[in-house]
């Protein structure tokens, strides 16, 4: 099974051009799915969403896609009345999604908070409700890997450009442990990166996406990342775009034992 694994897409502060270049990747690459980890708008408008939608329709694949704090409404009323609806009406029902694949079961949770007990909103958080929905999803889980995807990352890795604060971060890594968790895909720092944790004697990948098309770059370009599955391995190849092409930079291949 194939996974290509975008985030960041800021419709609304996104590179048009690019946005077509990594359609036509997508395409050529025929991946079974797209999964998006949120940040699909820049400022959760109504014609940010519209195009968002319509970039998705384009793509010949289904899509997995999970919303993050920047598909919330700014400082006004409709944040605090109806934040979801404009996601909703147009990207998906759905804020925390499931699949079941024959080698991949996908759990969807959805980090961004209307408010938050801090001075930025940004910030993500995790609930106990979500943690015990993520133990009773990968409980029953009989595929061979078991991936979760949430828009903030609920580790800061070695190197990073953007510091984030994802509340009850502790108690969500020890669920993961415990369920034995292999992937959590993420976004959010606009850079990309792959980092291993050994939790309750099981390895976890914990990968991140840049920004797929977003003007809005850090320390990487735009880029995005292939997931190739098999029963026991998987190579994780990540992408950056160099001219007008998105071309691998690096992989890591993590076979089971």
């Amino acid at each position: 099974m194939r996974i290509a694994h975008i985030s960041d897409l800021h419709f609304g502060a996104h590179d048009r051009l690019v946005t077509e270049i990594l359609t036509q990747t997508l395409i050529e690459l025929d991946p079974d799915l797209v999964l998006a980890s949120g940040d699909i708008t820049q400022d959760a408008t109504v014609p940010e969403f519209a195009e968002a939608a319509d970039f998705f329709r384009r793509l010949p694949m289904p899509a997995f896609v999970i919303p993050g704090n920047h598909d919330l409404p700014g400082l006004d009323l409709r944040r605090f009345v109806q934040p979801w609806k404009r996601y909703r009406d147009h990207i998906a029902r759905d804020l925390e999604p499931e699949l079941h694949a024959d080698l991949v079961d996908i759990k969807g949770i959805n980090s961004a908070r209307m408010i938050l007990p801090a001075l930025n909103w940004a910030y993500g958080s995790i609930s106990a409700r979500q943690r015990q929905d993520i133990a009773s999803f990968f409980a029953a889980s009989t595929t061979p890997w078991r991936v979760l995807t949430l828009h903030h990352p609920p580790l800061n890795p070695s190197e990073f450009p953007l510091d984030v604060t994802v509340f009850n971060s502790e108690e969500l890594l020890k669920t993961l442990g415990e369920q034995k968790v292999d992937i959590v895909l993420s976004g959010h720092q606009h850079h990309a990166y792959v980092e291993t944790r050994v939790m309750n004697g099981h390895t976890t990948l914990f990968v991140c996406a840049s920004t797929a098309m977003s003007i809005r770059v850090r320390k990487q370009p735009q880029g995005f990342n292939l997931l190739d599955f098999s029963d026991k391995s998987v190579r994780i190849e990540l992408r950056q775009l160099s001219g007008e092409r998105f071309l691998p930079y690096s992989a890591v291949t993590h076979t089971k034992v």
